[in-house]
């Protein structure tokens, strides 16, 4: 082969190589699309209509009252009677002696070491307080050394209480139900425009169909 013929080879090889190149490139522009700065469609859009808030029962509702069982509520202080009693005159154990509890401020028995987080605490034990504190002691009171996981269900708790209400001398009142207007408060927001929320897709963001792209 002359040198001639060699350039003709070699020249063709080149411009099959840079007219391969220059077809890629060619459509990877026209299919490839960059994606916008700005998104064109928002993620969440904002609450159309009235927001609804739902509101809290006050302490106590007629559930919780009605569940006030002394019978029952001996029942659940078993799981209590390793730290406390209920005996007029009774020995502090682990925990004080729980004799007319209800009604009284907290940390108050004599001859008990209380933890400080309950001595400060300024807690009086109403029928709230007690109810808060018997569901998840070291979370009512940060710091206490009631070492109990709490009681779980609203009746326990209410049932106990009576116990250890009607176990006093002179028991206090029996709490009434707290009044409550269950209907729900509405709080009026603007409605969104779904127009400024949209934004509409420019030809430039827009991509570009392609025959893949085409309904079939």
């Amino acid at each position: 082969m002359d040198e001639l013929g060699f350039n003709k080879i070699a020249g063709a090889i080149l411009a099959t190589a840079l007219g391969f190149m220059l077809l890629k490139e060619v459509s990877h522009s026209i299919v490839h699309s960059e994606a916008p700065d700005v998104p064109a469609y928002a993620l969440e859009l904002p609450t159309e209509g009235p927001v609804v808030e739902e509101v809290k029962a006050p302490f106590p509702q007629a559930e919780w009252v009605a569940a006030m069982d002394a019978d029952r509520g001996a029942r659940v202080f078993k799981k209590c009677v390793s730290c406390h009693n209920n005996e007029a005159g009774g020995a502090n154990g682990t925990g004080p002696n729980l004799y007319g509890v209800v009604g009284a401020p907290a940390a108050v028995h004599d001859g008990f070491a209380y933890s400080n987080a309950l001595k400060t605490s300024g807690k009086t034990w109403t029928y709230a307080s007690l109810d808060g504190f018997l569901e998840r002691p070291g979370r009512y009171i940060s710091g206490t050394n009631m070492n109990f996981i709490g009681l779980k269900k609203p009746e326990d708790r209410a049932a106990v209480i009576e116990y250890l209400r009607t176990g006093a001398a002179n028991p206090i009142p029996r709490p009434e139900v707290a009044a409550f207007d269950p209907a729900p408060t509405e709080e009026v927001v603007v409605e969104a425009d779904p127009g400024a929320v949209i934004e509409e897709m420019t030809a430039q963001d827009a991509p570009i169909e392609t025959p893949e792209m085409v309904e079939q």
